[in-house]
């Protein structure tokens, strides 16, 4: 019988790619993972690496993308289903994505994730209408960070809980110091930020920034004048911390781990960074308190794009993101939501005083968000705060900024 040796060796061709596909096993499902953090890189990198062990069939690609370029990426990736799948998300921004329909409802699959785990302050600020749309991650108060060797330098007692304004003020000035005319080391930073600045000290001073239900700013108080002037007369008047301007040229970050200031206010997400650098000369204390104590606190959530090519997949990714291993694994970095990490985190850094970072939450105010275009005005408050403190007295600017966010808020 003649042999057809053309249809041979195209069938030899079929049954050997089709070995090699039954060799490289089933298709991956790729997805793709958003952040804006570079300090939780390494953890990210192990935690990706045991999920994709344990779920071969899903691969995870993970992108940092800087805070100053996060936002208009997403806006413009998301909607063109570009985007991320999995992606980290605040709440100013939760107000305004979830009624836009971008973002995947978990409620599906809220068995597998395991709501229960965590305390349900932490999971509302990213649901609407019964529905959740957000797998919290970790939460950051507002603490008194501050170098251990400056203040041992100067003679000064550390911070405490019974701290006020005065006493801020008073180790401010004596932790300044001045040579051949110029300040070489200042007592202490001023931040203009609507998290780890401003309204920490508008609060602290009996001051609001929203009506309770959140629908009115109502910054325009003398306790938020006092507050704010007070602040601007640390950089202006004495010359205790460098002025807003500097701060931007030099990083207040840089700054305060350099040793050319002494303490300052920050989020409590920074605690690894200034660790690594301090080291045991690192201290951390509550914020000063005036007619009362006050600090912000905020957590932000994993959230899943609802254009995602693999909704099975993100959910199960975002189950592993809920769990007691995430937990364990992200404590090296921030204080996770999940019921008991704040202990795992507080073992981690055993070293440190961070109780302050939790009992900031029992005095603690949320992030000032708007109930209503919530992402642009945390973006108009940001920016002009941001202005006010570029000048020497507060004046009515308080009130032309509160004029402007009621306005886009009635829009």
């Amino acid at each position: 019988m003649k042999r057809n040796h053309k249809a041979l060796a195209l069938l030899g061709l079929f049954l050997l790619s089709a070995a090699a596909g039954f060799a490289a096993g089933p298709k991956q499902a790729v997805l793709n993972f958003w952040y804006w953090d570079q300090n939780g890189e390494e953890v990210y990198k192990q935690l990706i690496a045991e999920f994709e062990k344990a779920n071969p069939n899903i691969k995870i690609n993970m992108a940092i993308t800087p805070w100053s370029s996060y936002w208009t990426k997403l806006q413009t990736a998301l909607p063109s289903g570009s985007g991320p799948d999995v992606f980290w998300l605040n709440h100013p921004n939760a107000v305004t994505y979830i009624p836009t329909g971008l973002l995947r409802s978990l409620e599906p699959s809220a068995a597998k994730i395991g709501f229960d785990n965590f305390d349900k302050g932490f999971y509302e600020p990213y649901a609407k209408d019964g529905k959740r749309y957000g797998v919290p991650l970790f939460y950051d108060s507002i603490v008194l960070f501050y170098n251990k060797a400056l203040f041992d330098k100067a003679g000064l007692k550390y911070p405490t809980a019974a701290w006020t304004w005065k006493e801020y003020f008073e180790a401010a000035q004596k932790l300044t110091v001045k040579s051949g005319g110029k300040t070489v080391q200042y007592g202490t930073l001023v931040d203009s930020d609507p998290q780890s600045g401003a309204p920490n000290f508008i609060y602290q001073n009996g001051g609001e920034i929203f009506s309770k239900d959140r629908m009115k700013c109502v910054i325009d108080s003398p306790e938020s004048r006092e507050a704010v002037q007070a602040q601007l007369d640390l950089m202006y008047k004495y010359g205790y911390a460098p002025t807003i301007q500097e701060v931007r040229e030099s990083n207040a970050a840089n700054m305060f781990q350099t040793g050319l200031v002494a303490m300052m206010p920050d989020i409590s997400a920074n605690l690894k960074q200034y660790a690594e650098v301090l080291g045991k000369d690192l201290g951390v204390a509550p914020m000063a308190k005036q007619k009362r104590s006050a600090s912000v606190y905020h957590n932000l959530a994993y959230v899943a794009s609802a254009k995602t090519r693999y909704p099975e997949e993100a959910d199960t990714f975002l189950a592993f993101l809920a769990s007691k291993r995430h937990a364990e694994l992200l404590a090296k970095v921030w204080t996770p939501c999940f019921k008991g990490g704040t202990e795992i985190y507080f073992k981690e850094y055993g070293w440190l005083d961070c109780r302050y970072i939790s009992e900031a939450m029992t005095y603690g105010h949320p992030l000032p968000i708007s109930g209503k275009n919530a992402g642009q005005v945390y973006r108009i408050l940001t920016n002009e705060l941001g202005k006010i403190y570029m000048n020497p007295q507060v004046g009515g600017s308080l009130a032309e900024l509160e004029r402007t966010i009621n306005a886009e808020i009635a829009k």
